[in-house]
């Protein structure tokens, strides 16, 4: 694992608003960085902010703003000063040492969330993937030794090596090894997946914080962690559900958020990829947020990157027990057109019923009633029938065949029909 100094108590805050950036806009995703870094255990003591048309190559902001950061991170005892944007190592480098102070920015903070927070094997290996990413090209900043045995079994430094350059090749190797353990897991997932071949499936999506998962224990009687924090929740979770006399799988997949660093959204591809095999996207929204079109377009953006942008969506909108009447009135205002959408409370219970009705609405013309009439020697196809669909009725008929009367999702049934077909050609082919 990658080993990176843990974010500071104490810090200051920096925004740019850059072209025509809205000073709401800035505001807000300050209270967001905020947010992150109470999640990250940081206490916010101050911000700065600056209007500029580009950034300077050099420190991001101008040199007076500069001086004014120092002096305010000095004044209030700050250990660090956080930038709402992604910095580059030579900014950061640069910034520290006028500062005087160490300087993070949004993507290192959420990096570090997501590995206090990372529960499972694949969490974990998602997160130090990401570091690793992230720090490679910052080694000269935060020289850190990977591998203290160097000169170990496959460490063989030149004598003019430099230990950086061993780091950066131990980081390579190890970038490698966790994408191919990654790999692995992902193979071990689908074989997962194929095995719940007669369920249709269910994917939460959403921004961080919106809900999702106080919605997904209230659908499936679960106990994930449910916290008022970004990120509570990492690890993608699935549970087996029954909604209108069908089984359904659902999943809870990690939050979205804006300005997610680019690394994470490419190592927790294969955690965000449930979303990808899914029949449904359920698409929870806070109808109390003051950004929620900025929060809904985020999301949609981290989709259109895993190309599921398109596939069946209904919106569960969120926390109607907190919203003001006006702002369950003016809701429809922000959901695309025609896109099916309720009001809930994932907290109180309400409406939730009406969601899991609108689910099985969305399904409907994915189901289909069909009868069988298949002899009592193929007892296997009969069996394989109780499987795949809600067994209507049986009737016993002479020259010992079963008449049955199934309802069950099309494309198992045609995948039965087509089966069943091949073996009665065979039967009558020797016949």
């Amino acid at each position: 694992m990658l080993d990176t100094q843990a974010p500071p108590e104490k810090a200051v805050l920096v925004g740019v608003q850059l072209g025509d950036m809205q000073g709401w806009e800035l505001s807000y995703s300050l209270d967001e960085l905020a947010s992150l870094a109470d999640t990250a255990g940081v206490t916010t003591l101050g911000r700065c902010t600056q209007a500029r048309q580009q950034v300077s190559a050099s420190t991001y902001i101008g040199r007076g703003k500069v001086e004014e950061v120092r002096n305010l991170a000095l004044s209030v005892g700050a250990d660090v000063v956080i930038f709402d944007n992604e910095l580059s190592p030579a900014q950061i480098s640069n910034l520290e040492k006028q500062i005087g102070v160490r300087v993070m920015d949004r993507s290192d903070v959420i990096l570090h969330i997501f590995a206090e927070r990372a529960q499972t094997k694949e969490a974990k290996i998602q997160v130090d993937l990401a570091r690793m990413k992230y720090f490679l090209p910052r080694l000269k900043r935060q020289w850190t030794h990977l591998e203290r045995q160097v000169g170990g079994v496959g460490v063989r430094g030149g004598m003019g090596e430099k230990q950086i350059e061993i780091d950066r090749r131990l980081i390579r190797k190890k970038i490698d090894r966790y994408e191919e353990d990654l790999r692995l897991i992902e193979k071990q997932r689908n074989l997962r997946e194929r095995n719940r071949i007669n369920q249709f499936t269910i994917a939460l999506v959403g921004y961080t914080n919106v809900g999702k998962s106080t919605l997904f224990n209230r659908l499936t009687s679960a106990d994930v962690l449910v916290e008022n924090r970004l990120f509570a929740t990492l690890d993608s979770t699935v549970r087996e559900i029954e909604l209108g006399g069908h089984a359904f799988t659902i999943s809870d997949t990690v939050g979205f958020i804006r300005k997610l660093p680019h690394h994470l959204v490419a190592s927790f591809r294969s955690t965000l990829e449930g979303a990808l095999q899914a029949d449904l996207l359920l698409h929870v929204v806070d109808m109390t947020s003051p950004v929620l079109e900025e929060q809904i377009r985020a999301v949609d953006e981290v989709l259109s990157q895993l190309n599921v942008k398109d596939k069946p969506t209904v919106y569960a909108i969120n926390k109607m027990d907190l919203a003001t009447p006006e702002q369950q009135q003016e809701i429809w205002r922000h959901i695309p057109a025609n896109a099916p959408y309720v009001t809930i409370s994932a907290h109180t219970g309400e409406h939730v019923d009406m969601l899991q009705e609108l689910i099985v609405d969305t399904f409907a013309d994915q189901f289909k009633q069909e009868t069988f009439v298949i002899p009592l020697r193929h007892s296997k196809w009969v069996a394989r029938l109780h499987e795949i669909a809600t067994i209507q009725s049986e009737e016993y008929l002479p020259n010992n065949q079963i008449k049955i009367r199934c309802y069950g999702p099309t494309k198992l049934i045609e995948q039965f029909r087509k089966g069943w077909r091949e073996v009665l050609a065979t039967e009558g082919a020797k016949a």
